[in-house]
């Protein structure tokens, strides 16, 4: 077994203050008011520690880290937009959901959605912004491509100004002409809350904002990609910068040899990203002061995600879609109502595969298909993890995020605390192994130039090996009976 293995992590309490674990879920609000819940998903944000957060969400942390819980070890389990947010909807892995690339939009099942169940099961479910990439968003609002919820206002948002919006005739209409994408997905969300304010039907909204993505490119692949902030926020002085690059790598693959680009872009691009985050941190703070105004507050979970971390240098990288943290690893907050679950730091490690769990947990729904994840209100304590990505070259991609991802190869990685085994797909049969023991993955002990002294143990390696290749084809949790549960 792998924790014969690898060892067991032993936890005496996850959370901090207050320790104890976590409990087990209420039913339902004092006065027998169902719970509601609204996920707002940032795109490539990157990981904030808990004890920094009050620096990047300098408003909204008021009710996310005081009055809620923060995971402060949290990952995306396929670190590109569109795969973690067919995660977010389905609490699947890629290789169950079908949603492996950032043009598999189309592959989503309706049905496979938290957002489908809740909507059969009497919840008003409502999508906003931002969802899948690839996916047209006249498909959804026309009713050609079904998302499972109930009414949706998803747009293409490729630019922060100049975007449009789109009817339920697949009609483009323009939001005004100094319209910021940040602002109108706070104004429709904070629209949607004050109705739903009106009505006791629980209710189930997911914002994708847009920042702190960077703006796509053109045909010509020309322009600027910075994000941009607000008139408020754009010279909003922000927490200094610190460029952390990997000095000798010659013990991973090409791409992450040498850092393109220099010191001075990274710090202008990261500049442009916390003031974007101070926009969004705008909008929720005035989503929690509505909800405190309309009584909303005591009854409505909030769930504070990025789709995937963001390299600004780490392992000599810029970007998403690679196994090393700064990729894979992203905020995840939490607001809790009263009564509805502990409070405090949540030192487990989570997933993005959790959120949809913890939504059915929440409204008390059973879900209809099977979950890879956990809820996060449970006590489950995972003791391995279990990431894959997809290569592909694709237009979208070169517009999205440039041309450096389409050089990644298709990989798989388990870690389990400090330790991670990646196995990255050359084609043709050839698999590169990295094996790495440094939390920053910065020294590959599988290179042949490393000490034998230094490498793991081949029974350890053997083991994890064995484990990986199980993990490709897992499904279900050990607590649904899956005959190849996942972490």
């Amino acid at each position: 077994m792998l924790i014969a293995i690898l060892g067991v992590i032993v936890v005496t309490s996850f959370l901090v203050p207050g320790g104890g674990g976590a409990k087990e879920p209420a039913a339902s609000p004092p006065g027998d008011t169902p719970y509601n819940v609204v996920v707002a998903v940032l795109d490539d944000l990157d990981d904030i520690d808990c004890a920094d957060m009050d620096q990047f969400l300098p408003r909204s942390s008021r009710w996310l880290v005081d009055q809620g819980r923060c995971f402060e070890d949290a990952t995306a389990a396929s670190p590109v937009c569109c795969p973690a947010r067919a995660m977010l909807a389905t609490g699947q892995l890629p290789h169950n959901n079908g949603v492996r690339r950032q043009i598999d939009g189309h592959r989503l099942r309706a049905e496979d959605t938290v957002q489908a169940d809740l909507s059969a099961a009497g919840v008003d479910t409502y999508g906003l912004g931002k969802f899948l990439n690839g996916l047209p968003s006249e498909e959804v609002q026309t009713g050609r491509f079904d998302t499972g919820f109930a009414r949706t206002e998803f747009w293409d948002t490729t630019h922060y100004r100049n975007f449009k919006l789109i009817d339920r005739n697949g009609r483009r209409r323009s939001p005004g002409p100094n319209a910021h994408v940040t602002e109108v997905t706070g104004r429709y969300l904070r629209d949607y809350l004050s109705e739903r304010a009106a009505d006791d039907r629980p209710f189930y909204a997911y914002a994708g904002f847009f920042g702190p993505h960077n703006q796509w490119r053109g045909k010509d692949h020309r322009g600027s990609r910075l994000p941009v902030p607000t008139a408020a926020n754009a010279d909003r002085p922000v927490p200094p910068f610190r460029l952390h690059t990997e000095g000798d790598a010659r013990d991973k693959l090409f791409p992450f040899r040498k850092l393109a680009g220099d010191s001075s872009q990274l710090k202008t691009l990261y500049e442009a990203r916390v003031r974007a985050t101070y926009d969004i941190d705008d909008q929720l703070a005035e989503m929690f002061e509505q909800m405190e105004g309309n009584g909303l507050i005591d009854n409505t979970a909030v769930i504070f995600v990025s789709d995937n971390g963001f390299a600004l240098g780490e392992n000599n990288w810029e970007g998403k879609a690679v196994p090393y943290p700064a990729s894979v690893d992203v905020p995840m907050l939490m607001y809790l109502p009263p009564g509805l679950g502990e409070r405090g730091i949540d030192q487990r490690p989570v997933d993005l595969l959790d959120v949809a769990p913890t939504i059915y947990d929440i409204v008390d729904v059973k879900p209809d298909h099977l979950l890879d994840g956990h809820s996060l209100l449970g006590r489950h304590e995972r003791k391995a993890r279990f990431l894959e990505f997809t290569n592909e070259a694709s237009e979208l991609v070169l517009k999205e995020s440039g041309r450096a991802p389409v050089y990644v190869p298709s990989w798989a990685m388990l870690r389990v605390e400090t330790r991670a085994l990646i196995a990255f797909d050359l084609g043709q049969g050839e698999v590169r192994w990295e094996y790495y023991a440094d939390p920053g993955m910065e020294r590959n002990l599988m290179w042949d130039r490393v000490p034998r002294s230094d490498r793991p143990a081949p029974a350890v390696v053997a083991q994890m090996t064995a484990d990986l290749e199980r993990l490709r084809t897992c499904a279900g949790t050990t607590e649904s009976g899956a005959a190849n549960p996942c972490p």
